[in-house]
């Protein structure tokens, strides 16, 4: 089992520090269905009226026969629901789950379907991730060519107050760098988007950001090196 190191290790969905990437046909009828009903279908029972409009979801004899060694591999896990998180986008199942020996174990039962596995590579990465949350994310090197914080701010920030700060930071543009959306949503150009961020290039920078954004930060992230791990 060979595990991809991300260019930027932080957890998922704040909570699992590997995911096992799988791809299979008919995923999205497990994801909807549950296991017994898929087996069922697998095995050319026929199905519930539920299911029958999923008219897009036939499959071939050889897809179904794949579907089947899947789920049944698959199976066992369902149950840890606190131990595990899947998510199905079409045909890519994808694993979430933070014990090294339960990833090991998953993968082994559906080891012909992974495509990848995500995470990070050392023991010692793995308990940095664990111990410090979605706080701080390890890398190989600082985005920006150097920016230590990225920092989200609330949508619900007023456009009159946001567009003040907007001026303020234009006068930093060497140690705050905002994303061109962002820029547009806090000079008042855009209403509404998700996760407006920016990045900040050193504490001092990151205080004044806070003290002029006056409550309006959601969160930061701050960047570790990974070569710098043991003094983080």
């Amino acid at each position: 089992m060979q595990i991809q190191k991300l260019p930027s290790s932080k957890l998922f969905y704040n909570k699992w520090p590997y995911k096992i990437e799988c791809y299979i046909s008919g995923a999205s009828r497990l994801r909807w269905a549950g296991v017994d009903q898929t087996k069922d279908f697998c095995l050319g029972e026929p199905a519930p009226a539920l299911w029958r409009w999923q008219s897009n979801d036939k499959l071939s004899k050889e897809n179904k026969a794949q579907l089947l060694a899947f789920t049944t591999g698959l199976e066992p896990f369902l149950a840890l629901r606190d131990q595990l998180q899947t998510r199905v986008e079409g045909k890519h199942y994808n694993i979430f789950c933070k014990d090294p020996v339960l990833l090991e174990n998953i993968y082994k039962a559906v080891a012909p379907w992974v495509e990848r596995i995500s995470g990070p590579t050392t023991e010692e990465e793995l308990n940095y991730m664990l111990d410090n949350g979605h706080k701080k994310i390890l890398r190989d090197i600082l985005p920006k060519d150097g920016y230590k914080y990225k920092v989200y701010l609330k949508e619900s920030w007023s456009t009159e107050s946001r567009a003040a700060f907007a001026e303020w930071a234009a006068k930093f543009p060497n140690t705050i760098n905002i994303s061109k959306s962002s820029k547009k949503w806090l000079d008042g150009g855009q209403r509404w988007l998700y996760n407006p961020f920016m990045y900040v290039k050193d504490e001092k920078t990151l205080t004044m950001v806070g003290l002029f954004a006056s409550g309006n930060v959601k969160r930061v992230e701050e960047f570790i090196l990974r070569e710098n791990l043991m003094t983080a």
